[in-house]
């Protein structure tokens, strides 16, 4: 990754962002203050967000890009380009919103009238499998899944669903606005039943009937920190065992219903779950049935039908994320089109906005980034000889994919404008077929799991692979010309570096080279990463998203392991290839050291103002911590930090010898 044969930088042209800054504020007291300060000042969250940072404005310039190309696609006269024929007529008939509100209820109809037939177990049954066939779970759901012991298979696993609130605590608990929230749910549940056309009586006795199967269903489910755990959630049961589990579920019927009636291999996350889902299932009164699945139907639906359905469905959002405004029918149609026709959508995406040398660049930085991990390998005091071994045949094998895939996926099945619903259930008949068809097969390693546009990343442990699409390697995070700091700060840190160490956290730490489910560390290896570990989670369970709601420690653990690894590996990357520089790379900017860039590149790739509500559902939902703690919660354990800043010892940002947290 060679540094750019260019004028003398500024922090502008370099990749940082001056007016984000808050010059004022002492980067050893609050480091996120100091990089991110006036952005936080003067940033409006618009009324369609819940957030506005640095993901969202990457995020909005794809979505801007991705509607003028949808635009321009809808209104060209077919037959000159296949691909801008099928994403235009899909776009033109999700734009078509009086079709849609003519339609009705027709499209869901089918399914209504399944569900009113239910009158015993049997016919429970029945629509249960009826609805896994659109894709919607009531009580669980299944797809392909390599298996954890073979990670050279693909097979069926079962897996827990079937609640429309965000988490089970939300049925259970009541810290911060959990009751609040579950409240406004109960009253959408019942709007929603009337908009069915049920009466004001009829509509809260369904939505009552509903809501308490589901409180059911949430006491049976595992929670999240018990599912951090990849031994609570793998249980190759088989066909049998699943039968002799919980027998009186047709499963036969149902594999058979979803195509797949051959398939013998089965995992499960929980035996005791299904054994006790299929118990409720018998015991529950037909009219209870019909009340949840009838409304596990309209909250899996609402948004694709006419506008009083998404106005409803939009209330939920509101509530747990502080979302004010419905976002407008386009960017939700951009969204739509991503999401079935993503790698066609994505190819004009690739073409203008990731060309040049930005995948060679981006894969340059990756094998940097790897290197620095090798050798970081080679000195981690807690890490034993054998499975030091180990760990670096498993870093050699991991395998990344950059920018867009090297063969784009075919999609086979029929569009046509003015026909949205039937859209959208061909691309959900044709996207469960191409799921379902990989049970029972060697598993495909050069398959993406996110499109091209999307502004993310992720680590499988199973495939021991980094994925890096286009979307994440933009400006302000990647850029071809900027400072290399930057690049290795915000890209290099906060994504490859972050994604790498994903293979050496609290779950991936358990998956070996091939990604398979194995015990690969010592006893006292295992021992000394788990009090590494605590230290962090203890360190982040003192932080709070919003006052009195702290961040849970151990749900963030792997995140947050990452975070801290990624940031500390990318900089002895870029020290190390600093060092191997013919020509030296510039080491002042505007005042600001190249080592002292690094950490603002990573600081402001965080830059971010959040509604409170978002911020409490986060923490109590998401594995990741906020924007906040994901920049001063990394700093303070960075040995790079202070030295760079010239943070005294004992200052916020540099506790000092033995008051940090390291992992990686």
């Amino acid at each position: 990754m060679p540094p750019p044969r260019a004028a003398a930088f500024t922090l502008s042209s370099a990749g940082i962002v001056p007016t984000w800054m808050d010059r004022a504020a002492d980067p050893c007291t609050d480091f996120f203050q100091y990089a991110c300060g006036g952005f936080v000042k003067t940033a409006v969250i618009p009324p369609d967000r819940a957030s506005w940072g640095a993901i969202e404005q990457v995020t909005k310039e794809s979505e801007d890009f991705l509607h003028d190309v949808l635009d321009k696609a809808a209104a060209a006269k077919p037959g000159k380009d296949p691909v801008g024929d099928k994403i235009g007529a899909y776009y033109a008939a999700c734009m078509d919103e009086p079709s849609i509100e003519k339609a009705g209820i027709a499209p869901i109809q089918p399914l209504l009238d399944q569900i009113a037939k239910v009158t015993d177990t049997a016919s429970a049954q029945k629509a249960t499998i009826a609805l896994q066939q659109e894709n919607i779970s009531p009580f669980f759901g299944l797809g392909p899944q390599q298996d954890f012991a073979d990670a050279t298979l693909e097979i069926a696993g079962l897996d827990q669903a079937g609640l429309g609130l965000p988490d089970r605590k939300y049925y259970l608990e009541n810290a911060g606005s959990i009751a609040k929230s579950r409240a406004v749910y109960k009253a959408h549940q019942e709007r929603m039943f009337g908009l069915l056309g049920q009466s004001p009586k009829d509509a809260k006795a369904s939505a009552a009937e509903a809501y308490r199967i589901e409180a059911a269903i949430a006491k049976l489910q595992q929670d999240e920190v018990t599912r951090r755990e990849p031994h609570n959630i793998y249980h190759r049961v088989e066909r049998a065992g699943l039968e002799k589990l919980a027998p009186s579920y047709p499963w036969g019927e149902f594999l058979a219903g979803l195509g797949i009636a051959n398939v013998t291999t089965i995992s499960v996350n929980d035996p005791k779950y299904f054994a006790a889902i299929a118990k409720l299932i018998k015991a529950e009164k037909p009219a209870a049935l019909r009340a949840y699945l009838t409304w596990t139907l309209l909250d899996a639906t609402a948004g694709d039908l006419g506008h009083a359905w998404v106005e409803e469905n939009f209330v939920m959002a509101k509530e747990l994320r502080g979302v004010e405004q419905l976002p407008p029918r386009w960017r939700r149609c951009v969204h739509r089109v991503d999401t079935d026709l993503g790698e066609l959508l994505g190819q004009s995406y690739v073409r203008e906005r990731f060309a040049g040398q930005s995948k060679s660049r981006a894969v340059d930085l990756t094998k940097e980034i790897l290197g620095a991990m090798r050798g970081e390998l080679d000195t981690l005091a807690w890490m034993d000889d054998a499975t030091r071994v180990a760990a670096k045949a498993k870093l050699d094998k991991m395998a990344y994919l950059v920018g867009f895939p090297d063969k784009w996926r075919a999609y086979g099945f029929d569009i046509t404008r003015g026909d949205y619903a039937g859209n959208r259930r061909n691309a959900t008949h044709a996207e469960l077929a191409r799921q379902y068809g990989k049970i029972g097969k060697p598993v495909v390693h050069d398959e993406w799991d996110m499109t091209p546009p999307t502004v993310n990343a992720y680590y499988n442990p199973s495939l021991n692979q980094i994925v890096l699409p286009a979307g994440q390697l933009q400006a302000p995070f990647f850029g071809e010309t900027f400072h290399p700091a930057v690049n290795f700060g915000s890209t290099g840190g906060g994504t490859i570096g972050h994604e790498m160490t994903h293979g050496f956290d609290d779950e991936g730490s358990q998956f070996d080279a091939d990604g398979n489910l194995k015990v690969w560390w010592s006893n006292g290896t295992t021992d000394k990463f788990k009090a590494a570990t605590k230290c962090i989670q203890d360190q982040y369970s003192k932080y709070e998203a919003v006052p009195k709601v702290h961040l849970d420690g151990k749900l963030t653990s792997g995140e947050n392991i990452a975070d801290n690894g990624g940031v500390k590996l990318a900089f002895q990357a870029y020290q190390a290839w600093k060092t191997r520089q013919k020509q030296p790379v510039q080491a002042d900017i505007e005042g600001v050291s190249d080592d002292q860039l690094y950490f603002l590149a990573y600081g402001q790739s965080w830059c971010e103002k959040t509604t409170d509500k978002a911020l409490e559902t986060q923490a109590h939902t998401n594995p990741h911590s906020p924007a906040k703690w994901r920049v001063d919660g990394v700093i303070v354990n960075q040995p790079g930090f202070g030295a760079a800043f010239k943070c005294a010892a004992g200052t916020p940002m540099n506790p000092g010898p033995g008051k940090s947290c390291a992992v990686w």
